[in-house]
């Protein structure tokens, strides 16, 4: 009798920031769990997904980018690719086609994938350009850094990710699994909701505000309808107005998109209150 073998690994998704790790993330689970927004820098900490395909365990982890603008770089998100260094069996780092390679960005890159023992290359938005730059772009970046792979992918349209999937669990160890169940996530069902409404501010409001913001969501069961009671907490006065808007517009906005993936992620009917409230010092 054969004995089934069984592999567990942990993938590490790095990155400059939009390159799409989040939506990687997202569809690869097919579970919303990390925050996507077009401004740089949303993910404030690291998130991770597993899923069990066969006899194999995935567990990626989404960290925040590579950051490039000095403004929102803290101690703690440029440590938090570093406390993975010892954990990681293989670091995916996406690369969004639709931007410029120059000096600066590879030597960046280098710098990153420096701490992993593998690496591997996943060049991603093949939907937005052509193949001649997709063969090009593939062509300098592996000349220049050191890829044992490289995959061609659209997260956005799921385009490439059944053959991304295939060839990780090629490449992780045999091990025992570390979590049990179909899927779990490393953050609690309070905080994945809380994001999802911060998610829905930073592509509704402007400037620097969504970075500022914190939320506090509690959850109440009923037995036809879910109320789910969030408090955004801002600086500012002016701050409460902005993400208000006039005659509380922006913030019915919000509460309308936020709503929707929150019944999608607790598959029941939601009732959301928001209630936007100044910090107290």
């Amino acid at each position: 009798m054969k004995i089934k073998k069984y592999k567990c690994g942990v993938i590490l998704l790095t990155g400059f920031p939009n390159a799409g790790k989040s939506t990687l993330l997202n569809n690869i689970l097919n579970n919303k769990i990390s925050i996507v927004s077009h401004k740089v820098q949303t993910t404030k900490e690291k998130i991770s997904g597993v899923i069990n395909l066969n006899h194999s365990q995935l567990i990626f982890t989404d960290t925040p980018g590579i950051i490039q603008n000095k403004k929102y770089k803290t101690k703690s998100l440029s440590r938090s690719i570093q406390d993975e260094e010892e954990k990681v069996d293989l670091n995916l780092f996406i690369y969004d086609l639709s931007q410029k390679i120059d000096k600066k960005l590879l030597s960046e890159i280098n710098t990153t994938i420096q701490n992993f023992k593998t690496n591997c290359l996943v060049l991603n938005k093949i939907d937005l350009v052509s193949k001649d730059r997709i063969l090009k772009y593939s062509e300098i970046l592996n000349s220049q850094i050191n890829f044992s792979k490289t995959f061609m992918i659209s997260a956005k349209k799921r385009k490439g990710l059944k053959f991304l999937l295939n060839n990780l669990i090629d490449e992780i160890p045999e091990r025992h699994w570390k979590y049990k169940g179909k899927i779990k996530v490393n953050k609690s069902i309070n905080y994945r909701i809380s994001e999802i409404t911060r998610e829905k501010i930073f592509n509704l409001v402007n400037k620097e505000i969504p970075y500022l913001v914190k939320i506090q969501t509690k959850i109440k069961h009923e037995e036809k309808i879910i109320k789910v009671y969030q408090e955004i907490y801002v600086n500012k006065d002016s701050q409460k107005s902005i993400i208000i808007g006039k005659n509380g517009e922006k913030i019915k906005m919000i509460g309308t998109r936020s709503r929707i993936d929150i019944e999608k992620i607790l598959k029941k009917k939601v009732f959301l209150d928001l209630t936007v409230k100044k910090m107290r010092i």
